[in-house]
């Protein structure tokens, strides 16, 4: 569904603006493999991933729902399609990515077996999610400890309160959601203040 009008400045400023562009900086720099590689941003909003992505030697390519959102993109390429029905053959990238995206999902799995398919044997899946820590208590908590207001404050709690009405995982339950997508996993972190966001990265398992 596409977005409206005033949510793509939003994202715009989200990814810019806010201490997301540097939690999202070094999710991608913990993703990277150690060779340049093709690489595919998964809901990609204004790309900014695949623009730190390229900066980094590799080529990257966004890829999201909403056209509008991919016209003020931050990185060219793009491509407007679904996470659950990505237009690339099998084997396309070294490394697919997903941030902030699987949790939004009514069923996250379709999503996440499309990631592995395209992602080449040896690749890397990699995704951020809140953990099982988030809530719109312990959000709220990390905002006033660190003097949030405006934006930034604003989409830390609307994220938590997300989290809190569709998914969380710990490490378990994402190896499990893994597992059942194709994929194992290799390594996760937990991120943002006490834990609130979960990264992970695995490989396909066939």
């Amino acid at each position: 569904m596409p977005l409206p009008a005033e949510d793509h400045a939003y994202f715009l400023a989200l990814q810019t603006r806010t201490g997301w562009g540097r939690t999202l900086a070094r999710f991608v720099a913990w993703s990277l493999p150690p060779a340049p590689t093709r690489i595919l941003d998964v809901g990609t909003g204004p790309a900014l991933a695949p623009a730190l992505a390229a900066q980094a030697g590799h080529f990257a390519v966004g890829l999201d729902s909403d056209a509008a959102m991919l016209a003020q993109r931050l990185h060219p390429p793009g491509v407007q399609a679904v996470a659950e029905a990505l237009p690339f053959p099998d084997g396309a990238f070294g490394l697919t990515l997903a941030a902030n995206v699987l949790y939004l999902l009514d069923t996250p799995l379709p999503a996440l077996r499309e990631m592995a398919r395209v992602t080449a044997p040896g690749g890397r899946v990699a995704v951020l999610n809140p953990s099982e820590r988030m809530s719109v208590a312990a959000a709220t908590a990390l905002a006033d400890e660190r003097g949030l207001s405006g934006l930034a404050r604003e989409t830390l709690l609307n994220l938590a309160a997300r989290a809190e009405a569709r998914y969380r995982w710990s490490a378990a339950d994402l190896g499990a959601l893994f597992a059942r997508a194709g994929l194992r996993l290799r390594a996760t972190r937990l991120a943002m203040g006490p834990g609130l966001l979960r990264w992970a990265w695995g490989t396909r398992s066939w």
